[in-house]
């Protein structure tokens, strides 16, 4: 048989098993299934239809149907990525592929916090994407999943690489609060508060906002700091919708300075 006589007929082949009745059966089946809530039955039926269709529509229309059941009905992530992954692959529309991807990516982050799968799928969502905005929002996805996996030198690498860029204010400021988060976990305590003073200056109300003066509080009590401490508190207070509960804070800070070594009051 001749390569074009070949072609031709896995060409004929393919078209036959994508339309082919048991196709239309067993889809047909996914459906009335899942119309009853028979979801998980319903499932079994989805799949061969994949299977059978070779990429073919109705296994689009399948994978399409049963990654919102596995998703939202099943709470089944794993196969909600299945059918995700399917699309991504066979897919002839460039958005639906780009939103199941991001399907994909949003699952390992969000829901699984499987944050090593996450990044391999956010990387291969980046390559899909072309507004500068979006990508932004998944590279700063990526620093988070660094960070929760505790690889802070590489966390801190993809925030340095990302505030290089022309971003917008309030980006900038997330992923500068997470710098400060990966330096003082890091303990690197004076180096966190020198950063957060600064984008308590730079960007105040967003900073307020974001409560930026009680994690400087916080660092600086790690320090022993109370006076800096009481400081951030006071101007805190002005603002927080639980006033009562930033008093009671510098109530306690003020205790613990009146016991310090050398403080009036302190005894031996």
């Amino acid at each position: 048989m001749t390569y074009t006589k070949k072609a031709f007929f896995y060409f004929v082949t393919a078209l036959m098993i994508s339309c082919s009745p048991q196709i239309q059966r067993d889809l047909k089946k996914g459906r009335s299934l899942a119309e009853q809530g028979l979801f998980s039955d319903s499932m079994s039926y989805f799949e061969k239809v994949l299977i059978r269709s070779e990429g073919g529509p109705e296994g689009l229309l399948a994978a399409k149907e049963a990654s919102k059941i596995a998703l939202y009905d099943l709470k089944a992530s794993d196969k909600a990525i299945k059918f995700l992954k399917f699309l991504v692959m066979n897919s002839k529309d460039n958005q639906e592929r780009i939103n199941s991807q991001k399907q994909i990516s949003e699952i390992y982050f969000e829901q699984l916090n499987d944050y090593k799968s996450s990044i391999v799928e956010i990387n291969r969502l980046l390559t899909m994407l072309s507004d500068p905005t979006e990508k932004a929002k998944y590279k700063m996805d990526i620093a988070r999943a660094y960070y929760y996996q505790n690889n802070f030198f590489q966390a801190e690498s993809e925030v340095d690489e990302f505030l290089r860029g022309d971003i917008p204010a309030q980006q900038k400021f997330d992923m500068t609060v997470l710098k400060g988060n990966i330096l003082i976990a890091q303990k690197k305590m004076t180096d966190a508060a020198d950063l957060l003073l600064k984008l308590l200056e730079k960007y105040p109300e967003i900073a307020r906002r974001e409560n930026i003066e009680l994690t400087l509080s916080v660092i600086y009590e790690e320090q022993k700091d109370y006076k800096n401490a009481i400081l951030m508190l006071e101007k805190l207070k002005g603002h927080h919708p639980m006033p009562e509960y930033v008093e009671l804070r510098i109530k306690k800070l003020v205790d613990r300075q009146k016991n310090l070594p050398g403080a009036k009051g302190f005894k031996k």
